[in-house]
């Protein structure tokens, strides 16, 4: 079993605990976050959209038993201050919601851990390689020390960008993420070094810059010069959406696609990217392992050459999914 020690206890953090606690492959030893302990044990019992969490829980001395179980407690911020040998720590996962310096990433390593997960995407692309499941595991090499799982929209997307090229050939694809709003949104307006992000996130529809474009080129590298990336943050809490139109080399159907994306559901990307044809809106989606689901209602084409695709997914529960997955490739036994 892996032993894993979280630095970061916000959103992800959070989530990834909640799925590993009756998972057999991961066993979570330490938690390091500069927040107050009783506040972080107070916000992973009580949750406002994923309700109490269902297992006993008390804080100790050092701590916070769950199950039975001790976890560890610490502040450490940052590689300066921490000592993961001292806690025979296998994976360090980087849960600060921050893009991640490979200085950084190399002083875990250097304080006694074996590899490091990133939960968000590096400073430096190069400097790091960039795991999306479905989308590039034959060009990842597990045996080295560090990782990024890129963003939660590259997530949602390139799985099913490289295997629609593969079988009808993709000349460009535009995409909107219309994401919930998160911790670093304001309630309400109030002065800060944006002036979109400033705004009142549970009033407004608020546009913003975003990577994820860069992060699927890094991934799939055909992609180079062929797609763009745009984001807005709406005014709900968790499920999330990506509006993704795509112009297409081969000329095809509505029903086609959907049906590539059935076929890719049940096989390739089997629970990593799904399809649906029940009419969903966004918090029917809230604690779905998917990286992506597909709209099968909303799929629309124009001349058989040119699609739009509707992928719903859950920002923080799918992506701490897809840690678990890999923490099981990288497993350490």
């Amino acid at each position: 079993m892996t032993k894993v020690s979280l630095l970061g206890f916000g959103r992800i953090g959070r989530d990834l605990f909640r799925q590993s606690i009756s998972n057999e492959h991961i066993n979570i030893i330490s938690i390091s976050d500069t927040a107050d302990k009783k506040n972080l044990i107070y916000l992973l019992k009580y949750d406002s959209i994923y309700g109490k969490l269902d297992a006993t829980i008390e804080e100790s001395e050092n701590g916070i038993i769950v199950n039975g179980k001790e976890i560890l407690f610490n502040n450490w911020k940052d590689s300066t201050e921490a000592d993961w040998k001292s806690l025979n720590t296998d994976v360090v996962i980087l849960a600060t919601g921050k893009p991640q310096m490979i200085d950084e990433i190399n002083g875990h390593i250097n304080k006694g851990c074996k590899k490091v997960l990133i939960a968000s995407t590096p400073m430096e692309f190069g400097d790091v390689q960039i795991y999306i499941p479905g989308a590039n595991d034959d060009k990842v090499d597990f045996t080295q020390n560090s990782f990024s799982l890129g963003s939660n929209t590259a997530n949602a997307v390139s799985p099913i960008l490289k295997h629609l090229d593969e079988k009808v050939g993709i000349k460009r694809a535009f995409l909107t993420t219309v994401h919930g709003y998160s911790n670093s949104n304001r309630l309400a307006d109030v002065a800060g070094e944006g002036f979109r992000l400033n705004r009142a996130a549970g009033e407004n529809i608020i546009p913003s810059i975003t990577k994820s474009s860069d992060v699927i080129v890094e991934v799939l590298p055909e992609f180079k010069n062929k797609v763009a990336s745009s984001s807005m943050t709406v005014p709900v809490p968790d499920g999330s959406t990506v509006d993704l139109t795509i112009d297409l080399e081969k000329e095809t159907s509505i029903e086609e696609i959907n049906g590539l994306i059935e076929d890719m559901s049940k096989n390739i990307l089997k629970n990593i990217i799904g399809i649906t044809y029940d009419p969903i809106v966004s918090s029917d989606v809230v604690r779905s392992t998917l990286s992506g689901l597909v709209d099968g209602l909303a799929t629309m084409g124009i001349n058989n050459k040119k699609i739009k695709l509707i992928i719903w997914f859950d920002n923080g529960w799918g992506y701490a999914a897809r840690i678990i997955d890999t923490l099981k490739k990288l497993d350490m036994e």
